[in-house]
């Protein structure tokens, strides 16, 4: 038996549980997107950040390794079997074009007065024996004249055993007032090498990029 009024509130009961299943739908529909969705982008970045890491490690552990065997390939020694005075100033250009100071390497011949200063030689013997007067006149007693071979007709102003010394010699000469004073291997001088120490800052591989004329073999430095 309905009692008066029954069915309205059977109604209104389900309607109020309706709205509140429609409220709860709604909120659980807005708060669990944002976290599905913040989810992922959060163990991204966790992804992006522990890879970083991972490379970072690499890198560090694969940066010595390339030194090294970028090391192993580098020569201590370059070596021509002769040079005259002028394709030693083309080495030299090219060593400074690459960024190589001076004191990074050095130029040994196997004779020990592989290296001498000389003047160029001259048009004839009579302009020879001119300039070897004139030489004198300056109070230079160190000089030959070449009589034979490519350089006959020049004056010889001394031998050295290193390229240092006979720069200085040609520097004193010239201090004095002589002209076209060169510096350069003897021609029967034979092989020309070009060490670096163990501790030279090479700029990079020292037996690549050079002319092809000039062109150097590897060789051991001595101890």
């Amino acid at each position: 038996m309905h009692r008066p009024g029954s069915g309205l509130r059977r109604l209104t009961g389900l309607l109020l549980l309706l709205n509140i299943g429609l409220l709860a739908g709604g909120l659980i529909m807005t708060y669990w997107p944002s976290r599905t969705a913040a989810m992922p982008e959060f163990n991204a970045d966790k992804i992006r950040l522990l890879d970083i890491g991972g490379q970072g490690k690499r890198a560090e552990s694969a940066a010595p390794a390339a030194a090294v065997a970028s090391g192993a390939r580098i020569p201590s020694c370059l070596n021509w079997p002769s040079l005259d005075a002028d394709a030693l100033a083309v080495v030299e250009a090219h060593l400074r074009a690459t960024g190589l100071a001076s004191e990074e390497h050095q130029f040994r011949l196997a004779r020990s007065l592989g290296w001498w200063v000389y003047q160029p030689p001259f048009r004839d013997a009579e302009a020879l024996r001119q300039a070897l007067e004139a030489a004198r006149g300056k109070g230079v007693s160190d000089l030959a004249p070449v009589r034979g071979g490519r350089l006959a007709n020049a004056l010889s102003l001394g031998v050295f055993p290193s390229l240092e010394k006979a720069r200085a010699h040609a520097a004193a000469l010239t201090a004095k007032g002589l002209s076209e004073v060169r510096v350069g291997p003897r021609p029967e001088a034979g092989e020309v090498r070009l060490v670096f120490p163990a501790n030279a800052r090479l700029p990079g591989n020292p037996a690549e990029g050079w002319p092809k004329d000039l062109h150097p073999g590897i060789c051991e430095a001595d101890a």
